[in-house]
Parts: structure tokens; sequence; C-alpha cells
């Protein structure tokens, strides 16, 4: 892989993340000289990681940011966690240094791989997963990566494969000045992440560099359900495809993929003849947002040049995310499911999972930290979808507040994620426990995967003790 020469030459990161480590590892592996800022102190919880980079070679600076982020070179890659706002981040930017994103400095060191891009509010993981799960299929390597959870340059780092298939979030994109990929997926645009941005505007155009001029994608795939789309294509250079639940919503366009009768899965683009897959009932996920899910990643891979016979041979084989409408387990006599859908940190996302059970009723645990979105369709859903809701986290007051003022009465409070889920068991009818917070979860976790699995071993030890006392 022809790569920047990095010998002797020096680069500054900020953020002990898992994108800056990864970015810090390159080049130190490359004879770069690394300086490494960090805010946050040595402890033994970043030890081990340091240690690591500092036996690289790498200068590990924690506790501040210091005058050396400033002159120890031109170029900075700063973690997503950091935003535009950040004094040090501002100063530097005034100082006229180069900064960039992690995603941003991988793709100058492997631009000959092609990238597809997935962005959005809600489903970029899940279409980022599968989009990567039909191209291995199809015989290609093709992890997903990117904000998922693995940094394109560690990918790199270590292998050149045949496409990387990269979530992208708005943080990542704000400093990709260059970024450009082979093809991109616009899953939705809903308010978040506002305190990072500082606006709804900043946000949205965040999202809409990776589909913009220069940066345009030979292919932009588009919800045509979300009015954002149209803003992408009158920016973009390069081909679109809308997909939507409703035909009807993509009828006047030439490229497109739907649900015709609101049940097959259907494929037109470049003048073909419509491609009709399979039927949504035939999938193994769940949820009017997961069809979106397929039929935006179906889509792509349709564009790529991929079979028919491939994409729904692989889209019917796959069973979802971890963390995401996770189906754990059935406890007691009446088999109460409990569901798992800790990676909805949004409102939007927890009211995608209460509409995927249609009209079926679920007790519903929610609640972490606050993200001051509004809740007025939170109330809704959960008013149509849920029997109950149990309250925890730092958010229980507030949302405790819009359900009473929404008529909505059916609320509790519990102390902690354990005793959610034993009101929630107790509760249950028979009806399903679903835990989807709606929330961040750093008032009582470090990130959403340890609070899902905190969720799925608490159910276990619930099942444990209820088949002990059977038992005994």
């Amino acid at each position: 892989m022809a790569t920047q020469d990095w010998n002797g030459k020096k680069l500054t990161v900020l953020g002990l993340s898992r994108s800056g480590s990864a970015v810090a590892r390159y080049v130190a592996k490359r004879g770069g000289l690394v300086f490494l800022s960090e805010t946050t102190p040595a402890s033994p919880q970043n030890e081990v990681l340091r240690k690591e980079l500092e036996a690289l070679g790498v200068s590990v600076e924690m506790g501040g940011h210091s005058k050396q982020c400033f002159t120890h070179s031109d170029l900075v890659v700063v973690s997503p966690g950091i935003p535009p706002s950040n004094e040090v981040l501002e100063q530097l930017l005034i100082s006229g240094k180069e900064v960039i994103s992690e995603v941003e400095f991988a793709y100058r060191q492997a631009a000959e791989v092609p990238l597809i891009g997935i962005t959005g509010t809600n489903g970029k993981s899940t279409t980022t997963t599968l989009i990567a799960w039909i191209l291995q299929k199809a015989g290609f390597s093709a992890p997903a990566c990117g904000n998922i959870g693995l940094p394109i340059t560690d990918v790199i780092n270590e292998q050149t494969p045949d496409y990387l298939v990269a979530e992208l979030s708005s943080f990542q994109l704000e400093f990709s000045p260059t970024l450009q990929t082979k093809a991109s997926v616009f899953t939705n645009f809903k308010p978040d992440h506002l305190d990072w941005h500082g606006s709804i505007e900043a946000y949205q155009e965040a999202k809409l560099k990776l589909f913009s001029g220069a940066q345009s994608p030979e292919w932009s795939v588009v919800l045509a359900d979300d009015p954002v789309s149209q803003r992408i294509a009158s920016k973009t250079q390069g081909k679109v495809l809308w997909f939507s639940r409703d035909q009807h919503l993509v009828a006047q366009y030439e490229h497109k993929a739907y649900l015709e009768d609101t049940q097959h899965l259907v494929l037109e683009a470049d003048g073909k003849p419509p491609v009709r897959l399979f039927s949504v009932d035939e999938l193994q996920l769940i949820g009017d947002h997961n069809y979106e899910n397929v039929l935006a990643s179906a889509a792509i891979a349709y564009v790529l040049g991929v079979s028919t016979e491939v994409i729904a041979q692989a889209c019917l084989s796959f069973a979802g995310l971890e963390h995401r409408l996770e189906k754990v387990d059935a406890l007691g006599p009446k088999s109460v499911l409990f569901y798992n859908d800790s990676k909805a940190t949004n409102t939007d996302a927890a009211i995608s999972a209460l509409r995927a059970f249609k009209s079926n009723k679920v007790i519903l645990i929610a609640g972490g930290y606050d993200k001051m979105t509004p809740l007025d369709d939170f109330v809704t859903a959960v008013q149509a979808h849920a029997r109950s809701v149990i309250l925890i986290g730092a958010a229980k007051e507030r949302f405790a507040q819009a359900f009473e003022a929404g008529g909505y009465h059916a609320v509790e409070f519990a102390e902690d994620l354990d005793a959610a889920i034993g009101k929630a068991y107790h509760l249950s009818g028979g009806e399903p426990v679903l835990f989807s917070p709606a929330c961040s979860s750093f008032d009582m976790f470090k990130n959403f995967e340890e609070r899902g699995r905190a969720f799925k071993a608490s159910v276990q030890a619930l099942k444990a003790k209820n088949e002990n006392t059977l038992r005994s």
C-alpha cells in the first residue's frame, strides 16, 4: 500500500481515544515523531495504552494541553470527542495549524482503497455492518470500521482490504476537508449532538460534507422520506439513488430501492429492469427502521456490482447488532422476553425501537445521561407502545415531567438498572421488556456497550435467581 513517508516527520494528536491512539501507533511505527496530548490525568485505566505508545516512541502528555500542542508540528489530528468550541482547538485553528480527523488521516494514507461511507443520525451502525456483511459474502475483504468502534487507521495499519466500510459521525466529518468515498449512505437526520456542534445547522452541514462538491461520491444513497436528502441531491455531483419503504415516494426517480406493496424489496438502477429480491417478513431483523437499513445496504451493494442472489442471501442471514434490539432471553412462566437496545442513545432511536413492536405493548426501561433534546415525539410513541415505563439515571426527573405533562402516568422510578429489570419483570403480564434508554450512558456507564452488557448480565442473573427459587 502506498502511504505517506513518516520517517522523521512530526505529528500532533489531541486525545488518547481509540482514534487518536490508532493514528499515533500508525505514525510511530513508520518512524514518525508523535506528540499526543490528553486532558484526562494519568490513571491505572489508561496506563497500559500509555505504556504501549511510549514504547513506540510516542511522547504522551496527560492532564492538559501544553504549549507543545502549538509548537510540535503543523498537522494536528483531533479526536472526535473534542468539540470545535474547545479553547485549545480554536486557538490551533486561528494559528493556522491544519486540524484533521482520524478518518481524514486514514483516507490520505490509503486513498486507493475504495471507501464506503455511512452517515446520518440513526441506523448508521446496522447499515455499516450489513454492507460489510454483504460484501464479505460476495468474497471481498471489507471490514466494518470507523465510528462503529474500529478506527480506519487501525485497519490500514494491518491490511489492504478491498473496501473500507466506514460509519462516519458528524464529529469526524467536521474535520475531514478532502475525504471522498466511492459510495455513501445518508440514513436520516434528527436533532442530536447539539451540545457538540453548537446548532442544528452546524450539525447538518457536517453531515452534508460527505456528499458535496469536490468530495461528492460516485453514488449517494439517500432516504427519500427525509427532507435533508433533497439538499444532498442539490449539492452532489454524482448519481443519487433514493430509498424508501413507500414506493410512491421514489416513483419519479431513475435509481431507487423500495418496498413494493410495503413487503417486497425492489432495486432499480442504471437503466436495468427492476429486481424483486425478498419479502421483509423473511428478514431476521424487525422494525420499519431496520427495513430502511436493509434497503440502503442492498442498494449500495447493487451499485457496487454485487449479484442480487448474494445480496438476498446475505440480507436474510443477517441477525443484527449487539445492543440494537438484541433479543436477550425469556424469563419465567410467562416467557417475558427481554430486549437490549442500549445503542438507542437518543429519543429517535428509542422511538424506532418502540415502533418495531407494532401493536404489541412493551414495558420500557429508559433514562441515562440527558442530551436535553425535545421529548414530545418520544412521549407520543410511549403512549402508543408502552404499557409502563421505568426510568433510571440523570434524565429520569425531566422524562417523568414530560410524561406527566403529556397525560401518561404509568411511570415508575428505579435506583439502578438491576432494580429496573426486577420491576419490569414483575410488572409484565407477558409483554416484552425493552431497554431503550433514549439517552447517553455517561451518568452510570463508560459507554453504551458497557451499559448493554450490564443489562444482559442482570437479566441472566435474574433468570438464574428465578430458576434457583423454583428448585428450592
